[in-house]
């Protein structure tokens, strides 16, 4: 298993006023889709750890509009480090194609709230949707 596909849902309050979904919108569709992953993965383990976003980063490549569906959006481990594991996601439009390409940065904290290695358990767990990079 390396990448998933979740969906979430678009509401009118999205919207900038051309009618375009928002470039604020699309840090909330991340947080969900990330939710649902880690979620998937980390199950109840999930409850007991501590992390943080420390980095998002969005490339907007077409606008989407609101649709009643709900967006299609891929997501996947792109790489694990001794504190911090970063998830990459893709937004699909209506026609398929990739209206937005993210990579969110989480860095693992101990109990003082510093930096903390991830434990070997969280480690395996995320290791299950970590995609190889294209040879």
């Amino acid at each position: 298993m390396a990448r998933l596909r979740f969906t979430v849902e678009q509401r009118f309050a999205d919207l900038d006023l051309l009618g375009h979904v928002n470039n604020v919108a699309y840090v909330t569709y991340l947080q969900e889709v990330r939710l649902k992953l880690l979620s998937r993965l980390l199950g109840e383990r999930l409850l007991t750890m501590n992390h943080v976003v420390v980095r998002n980063e969005i490339d907007y490549l077409l606008p989407l509009s609101l649709r009643p569906e709900p967006l299609p959006v891929d997501t996947w481990i792109e790489r694990i480090g001794r504190s911090s594991y970063v998830i990459g996601c893709e937004v699909i439009d209506p026609e398929g194609r990739v209206a937005a390409k993210a990579t969110t940065v989480l860095v693992h904290l101990g109990s003082d709230g510093s930096a903390a290695p991830i434990p070997d358990d969280v480690r395996a767990l995320l290791a299950k949707a970590l995609e190889e990079p294209d040879a």
